[in-house]
């Protein structure tokens, strides 16, 4: 599944080095894991390591790499709890990341239901305005493996009509069913 955000993502980063993306995860450790994802395709590629410069952003960031994050970063990890108190209400400090932010992802996106999912499409709400404010439009993908209806959610929490997926080209062996 993570494959579906990070190939864009680092294909736009190789054509375009001024291209930020911004990954929203529900929890810390999976931000982690996801990090160390992306830092597996730079070791991997030679063409990237120069290119992606990725970190997480939450409440054990230290200031100082915080600062680095906002000046040379093009791939931010985080929640929407940053995002929401963290980056969003200091937006004139995250000038870079908002003027050319192509990508958001938002995974995990079946946690985001209820009230948290009524909170997190307020705070993308926001986001779009000050996106739109700096003159980016960012392209919203939104991932979700264990849900009967994806794509409604995806729209409801990012206010656009949305594509959905859903075709698993993975492959499987065979299966037989035995009563």
């Amino acid at each position: 599944k993570s494959l579906a955000y990070h190939l864009p993502i680092i294909e736009r980063l190789l054509l375009d080095p001024e291209a930020v993306a911004l990954y929203l995860f529900p929890t810390k450790a999976l931000a982690q894991d996801q990090l160390r994802g992306l830092e597996r395709f730079r070791d991997l590629s030679p063409a990237l390591r120069p290119i992606l410069h990725a970190g997480t952003y939450d409440g054990d960031t230290p200031t100082s790499a915080r600062r680095r994050l906002r000046e040379e970063a093009n791939a931010i990890l985080t929640n929407p709890d940053m995002l929401h108190a963290g980056i969003l209400p200091h937006h004139t400090k995250w000038i870079k990341l908002f003027e050319n932010l192509r990508y958001v992802v938002i995974d995990e996106t079946h946690t985001y239901r209820g009230v948290f999912g009524s909170h997190l499409a307020n705070v993308i709400k926001r986001l779009k305005r000050i996106c739109a404010f700096y003159g980016s439009h960012p392209q919203f993908i939104c991932c979700s493996a264990t849900i009967a209806n994806p794509g409604e959610l995806a729209s409801r929490i990012i206010g656009r009509k949305v594509t959905t997926v859903d075709n698993n080209g993975a492959p499987s062996g065979e299966r037989h069913f035995v009563i």
